[in-house]
């Protein structure tokens, strides 16, 4: 009878300990899942000086010098979560021309993403002096689990005294997509709860599974 209980206590503490196995690859998956950070995607071009071909026929509307055009931005988001689009302009250091006095260059840039949340929204301008790199970044998230197309605008802005105002001329337009997925459907922050309670599972099955066996020694 009592080698009977024995045989019992000792199942009872495998089992607890495969059990507990169990809990810790859930949960180390579940955390894994919610830490594992996203992969980027990017997208370079070379934008030329000399009058632009967007321009308005009849007009010479042309970029100042060479630059070098980079996006990058999350090929995916966990839904609920926050990443950024970031867009890099600078000079072409190999083909710089070199003009004195050389204005400004005004560059406006809008991000359209399809139903994602993007903060700051709608078109940013801002101004490249001689020299000087551009870097413009915005946060976006989602809820919707499903691929969310959208694009890059960039354009040259050029101020007409006939007009007394500024023309946009766009240069570039990106193509940009951003996958919104779910684990089971649920968010990540259900998911690193549920994670961290597959944690604390494995770690009291373990320790009453090792009770069990200690006394069986």
């Amino acid at each position: 009878m009592k080698e009977r209980r024995l045989s019992k206590a000792n199942w009872l503490g495998k089992g607890l300990y495969v059990l507990s196995l169990v809990f810790l690859t859930f949960g180390l998956f579940s955390i894994g899942w919610v830490v594992w950070p996203a992969p980027r995607e990017a997208v370079t071009i070379n934008l030329p000086a000399g009058v632009l071909p967007g321009a308005p026929t009849g007009e010479t509307y042309a970029s100042l010098t060479d630059y070098t055009l980079s996006v990058t931005w999350p090929g995916w988001l966990r839904a609920g979560e926050e990443g950024n689009i970031e867009v890099y302009l600078s000079e072409d250091e190999e083909n710089l021309i070199e003009v004195d006095d050389r204005p400004v260059q005004v560059v406006m840039v809008q991000p359209n993403v399809g139903s994602l949340s993007i903060e700051p929204s709608g078109q940013l301008q801002a101004s490249m002096g001689p020299g000087q790199d551009l870097v413009l970044t915005w946060q976006i998230s989602g809820i919707e689990p499903r691929d969310h197309p959208g694009e890059m605008v960039v354009a040259f802005g050029f101020y007409d005294d006939a007009l007394g105002e500024l023309v946009t001329v766009p240069v570039a337009v990106v193509d940009i997509e951003v996958k919104i997925i779910r684990l089971f459907g649920l968010g990540s922050q259900l998911i690193l709860w549920f994670g961290l309670i597959g944690l604390v599972f494995w770690g009291a099955l373990f320790l009453f599974g090792r009770m069990i066996q200690k006394k069986l020694e």
